[in-house]
């Protein structure tokens, strides 16, 4: 079976950039495009290896659904993706977030820590 990334981004054209990158990788993806919907589909996966998180969305951020893997104890690595400057971006509880990736990003770079997160 496997393994699964969660890949929540509010952008279309970026979702589907990020599928490939996993695909290529021989990793599965399944994607949100909001914190809403990430939320639900946390709730009902338990074959999760890791989560690549924009921070900035509508309906619910990245920062409400780091909120709610914190409630519910959840030990899936988090990489959170931001547009939003090393100045603007909040400090995270290291034993979720494994990684803060500046936007836009390095395809190779990320591909190689989701792959190090799902072994």
């Amino acid at each position: 079976m496997a393994k699964t990334v969660l890949i929540i981004d509010d952008d279309a054209p970026t979702r589907g950039l990020l599928t490939a990158v996993m695909g290529r990788a021989g990793l599965a993806a399944v994607t949100a495009s909001d914190g809403a919907m990430a939320i639900e589909m946390i709730k009902t996966r338990d074959d999760l290896c890791c989560i690549v998180l924009d921070l900035m969305m509508p309906v619910i951020d990245g920062p409400a659904v780091l909120a709610h893997l914190s409630s519910v104890k959840s030990s899936v690595p988090v990489i959170v993706c931001t547009a939003a400057g090393p100045r603007l971006t909040p400090e995270f509880d290291r034993a979720s977030v494994r990684a803060v990736i500046q936007k836009p990003f390095d395809i190779e770079q990320l591909a190689a820590i989701v792959k190090s997160l799902a072994e």
